[in-house]
């Protein structure tokens, strides 16, 4: 059996995605899942993942820099500022270690893994404050969090072959060589257009090509949400994964749903 990472992201960005979230762990639909600390929902959403919840799946930091941070930066920016390395490194790694924080002071635990909302992890700069600080926060011998690489090159077009070519190879260089655990291939990239059926459609084409540590990055939510603007589509995403197409795909292509590369 191909092992497969199923990680559900933006966990704590509002209650519907929660629950969805939550639902599709407790199913074995859904095996990690990327949380944003910064979030005002944060204290309350942390309490929904119990002692059961947690045994099912990996909980995962979602760093956030575009969304509920003191000072977000709208995602083309980010890059650009990036890329000419005119991000302070000072703050970047007091935003990365306050994440952390927040992470651990809620859940009483490191977190099992580090991804980025809108893979901002693994941009110029950022990568290498991140690396800094989670191989200070946790030294080689402890319990430490592997990274889910946006490896998206592989059919899924022009947009996964940009977010692969933002970063992914230099933040994998750049883990490994502190020693951390990464993913390699990344599927579920795509517009966040269509409904269900249309994402069972996209989840056939992409599971042939897992290969290796594969992560399937996803993002549902149980109900429509009017003040998301991707509220259709992750309801495609929740109404698909929960359903029995779902499990007889994985089933068909000899996938097995794992918590980590590792």
């Amino acid at each position: 059996m191909r092992p497969l990472i199923v990680t559900a992201d933006d966990y704590a960005m509002s209650a519907a995605i929660d629950e969805g979230i939550v639902e599709l762990i407790n199913a074995g639909r859904v095996s990690a899942t990327s949380c944003m600390t910064l979030s005002p929902r944060w204290p309350e959403a942390a309490r929904l993942l119990t002692a059961d919840v947690r045994a099912r799946c990996h909980l995962g930091l979602h760093l956030d820099l575009t969304e509920f941070a003191a000072s977000p930066l709208p995602l083309g920016r980010l890059i650009v500022r990036a890329y000419a390395r005119r991000l302070d490194p000072a703050t970047l790694r007091r935003t990365i270690a306050d994440q952390l924080a927040r992470f651990e002071a809620a859940l009483g635990q490191a977190p099992n893994y580090v991804d980025g909302h809108q893979h901002v992890h693994q941009l110029p700069q950022v990568r290498e404050a991140l690396i800094e600080v989670l191989a200070r926060r946790y030294p080689a011998g402890a319990a430490r969090p592997w990274l889910r690489i946006s490896d998206a090159g592989v059919a899924q077009g022009w947009k996964g072959r940009l977010i692969a070519a933002l970063g992914s190879r230099a933040l994998r260089t750049l883990a490994r060589g502190q020693g951390l655990v990464t993913t390699g291939r990344l599927l579920g990239v795509y517009g966040f257009e269509g409904d269900a059926a249309r994402f069972m459609q996209r989840l056939r084409h992409w599971l042939p090509h897992t290969q290796g540590a594969t992560a399937l990055m996803c993002h549902p939510a149980a109900r429509l949400d009017a003040a998301d603007p991707l509220g259709p589509a992750r309801y495609g995403e929740y109404q698909a994964l929960r359903g029995e197409g779902f499990a007889a795909l994985l089933l068909r292509e000899g996938i097995t749903v794992v918590r980590s590369p590792s």
